[in-house]
This record gives structure tokens, sequence and C-alpha cells, in this order.
């Protein structure tokens, strides 16, 4: 079962210097054959936000914290009883899989999506 991501950001939000949040929603939805069995533990996602700069070199990773709510979903009509929505979700500065010493703000974590979901999505990112 391969998943696949719509994002929609909303423009970065600056609290205060030290303090920016990024949020916006993703559509995560299943493309393919789709298997739900009862028990079955959270299928994993993760995506790198978009409008998020780069964390340069060897630069201190600031302080994260990672938010997310359904806010939609579809079931396949047999998905009764079967968990659905977010079940864990963090936030963390990952290498670049291209390559180089730059980091990514990255969103990733555990939900049960059934044939899809919408989550809305918050990352706070603190410099101090």
């Amino acid at each position: 079962m391969a998943f696949r991501f719509e994002l929609q950001p909303a423009l970065p939000l600056q609290l205060t210097p030290d303090c920016l949040v990024y949020s916006g929603t993703v559509r995560m939805f299943v493309t393919g054959i789709m298997f739900q069995t009862s028990g079955a533990p959270a299928d994993s996602f993760g995506f790198a936000l978009p409008d998020a700069p780069p964390l340069l070199g060897d630069a201190d990773e600031p302080r994260v914290w990672a938010e997310a709510s359904l806010m939609t979903g579809t079931a396949t009509a047999a998905s009764g009883g079967y968990p659905f929505g977010v079940e864990w979700v963090r936030a963390a500065y990952l290498p670049d899989p291209r390559g180089g010493t730059s980091r990514w703000l990255n969103l990733f974590g555990g939900a049960h999506i059934g044939r899809e979901i919408r989550l809305g999505y918050r990352v706070t990112v603190a410099t101090v």
C-alpha cells in the first residue's frame, strides 16, 4: 500500500523574534490496493514542511513541537471497528536525502488512514 500527500501550507506565523509557527493541512490517501486488519499498527508517514528554510551545516537544532488533528476522513465500507485518525506526531530537522549538510524540518508520525484523511498540522520552532 502506498500513500500520497497533498500539502496546503499556510503562511508562517512569527510569534516572537525567536519563535515561528508553520501550519497547514495535508491530505493523505491510499493509492493502489488497500488492506485493513483488526489491531494493525498505525501506518508511518512523513514529509518535509514546504515553507521551512533549511538548518545549515552544524547549527544547533532549535526546540520544536508538533501537533496534528484529524479534520476529515473517508473510510471504506468495510472499515467499521477499525481505528481511524492520527495516533502520534513529531517534528525534527532531518538530513537532506539528496545529500549535503543542510537539515530540513520534517513532520512525521503514525496514522490510521483508511482510504483518506486530512490532517491539520502545526509545528512550532523556537531558537532560544
